[in-house]
């Protein structure tokens, strides 16, 4: 991963290319998935998922149906990135598979596919996993393999509710899972970051120059003492 460059504390966005370089470059320090001793495949040895940040897990559609493991593990909100109401990979889960009450449940009819247009869901998703969070609870963000859609909506909670840019996010997913988004979801975040740091960079302007017609003002003022007290 390249350097990342930065004004007065604001990181520059990365390109879709610097992106796709992280997740198919950056190793995946994988650890044991909860509750299994040892694993030959995290894609076929049953319920999968990893703490990617506090009290935020990143799995598999085994784990999402399996909820005695969930409750073992303490999960309290459920984010569905595979509730597509038609077309492939769908997990056929919603609010009435739980029977446990202590769960909350919210799905995302969301294909995956690069034509597809996640970015309407970053919002809704965001405040979703950031309401479970605040509220002391531990979420789930699945879809069927917990590697595309999931991950695309983990990193884009990372960048609009914990400040990092799309590299860091994701940098720091894949430290912790084999994630990869596919290179449509991947444009999205980038298009997301740059429009982040238009954000950042104009309210920069903004106390900058409100802070040069402070100074403006001070000089000022302090000449004006100076000439009445000659």
């Amino acid at each position: 991963m390249g350097m990342q460059c930065h004004f007065r504390g604001v990181e520059f966005p990365s390109y879709v290319d610097e992106l796709r370089d992280i997740v198919t470059t950056v190793e995946p320090r994988l650890r044991l998935i909860p509750e299994m001793r040892q694993h030959v495949s995290r894609f076929t040895d049953g319920a999968d998922m990893d703490e990617v940040y506090p009290k935020l897990f990143l799995g598999d559609c085994d784990a999402a149906t399996n909820e005695a493991y969930l409750l073992r593990n303490g999960i309290t909100h459920i984010l569905n990135a595979a509730d597509n109401t038609s077309g492939p990979a769908r997990v056929k889960t919603g609010a009435e598979f739980y029977k446990n009450p202590s769960i909350i449940y919210q799905g995302l009819d969301l294909l995956d596919m690069p034509f597809i247009n996640i970015s309407v869901h970053f919002e809704k998703a965001s405040e979703f996993i950031d309401e479970a969070l605040a509220s002391g609870g531990c979420i789930l963000i699945h879809c069927r393999q917990g590697r595309s859609r999931s991950a695309t909506i983990v990193a884009a909670f990372l960048m609009l509710r914990r400040n990092m840019t799309a590299a860091r996010a994701l940098t720091l997913l894949r430290e912790s899972r084999e994630i990869r988004p596919n290179n449509g979801f991947l444009q999205h975040l980038a298009d997301l970051d740059l429009k982040l740091f238009r954000a950042k960079f104009e309210k920069l302007q903004e106390e900058m120059s409100s802070s040069s017609d402070s100074d403006s003002e001070f000089d000022l003022e302090s000449d004006s003492e100076s000439d009445s007290s000659c």
